[in-house]
């Protein structure tokens, strides 16, 4: 017969079970057969009620989706498995920086690692878009950037975008990733091969 001790271990290894099953049945999974039925050349659109655009489409191991969301410049992208079990997840501006905190999962669905890639920057990107806005800088030309980096010489933000009056110009501002200061404003002429030199 189980005396009080045993039962309550007991009790208590029924609950962490039933938590972990829950965790494994909330996890966000890929509906390979709602794409497989609906792709066209490897590709599924959805567009949600809300406006909320989902691109999803192959890769070599499996499915991968960038979440586009009405009014935001951050994204979101999922990689999966073949199984359909998420691998890999975090939020991106456009094609320029990760944002955020990134984590990847193995292929039973354990997270196995977090990279935090807001973490040396104590000059956010909020702040960055507070700047853009003050300085009503056209984000939608097709020269427009937001680059950032950080390395032992230092943690900062290159902002990219055209000036109008000067139409063969684009501008640069420099700004210090801890800080929030800028460091220099310049002016580039524009790439002939479509990049160009931020530092």
């Amino acid at each position: 017969m189980m005396n009080k001790k045993n039962i309550l271990l007991l009790f208590f290894f029924m609950v962490l079970v039933s938590c972990s099953a829950q965790k494994q049945n909330t996890m966000k999974t890929f509906d390979i057969e709602t794409f497989e039925k609906n792709k066209i050349d490897n590709e599924y659109k959805i567009v949600t009620k809300d406006s909320t655009i989902i691109k999803q489409g192959l890769w070599h191991s499996g499915y991968e989706e960038i979440i586009s969301y009405k009014g935001s410049y951050i994204q979101t992208y999922n990689k999966y498995y073949k199984t359909g079990i998420l691998k890999l997840t975090g939020d991106f501006y456009s094609n320029d920086f990760e944002k955020g905190v990134w984590k990847e999962y193995d292929e039973q669905g354990n997270l196995i690692k977090e990279t935090d890639y807001d973490a040396p920057y104590k000059f956010t990107w909020e702040d960055v878009l507070k700047l853009i806005k003050e300085r009503k800088i056209d984000m939608s030309h097709e020269q427009f950037r937001v680059i950032r980096g950080s390395s032992e010489k230092g943690t900062s933000w290159a902002i990219v975008y055209d000036k109008p009056k000067t139409h063969d110009k684009l501008g640069v501002i420099n700004i210090d990733g801890i800080t929030g200061k800028i460091t220099r404003e310049a002016e580039i002429d524009y790439p002939a091969d479509g990049d160009y030199d931020d530092e």
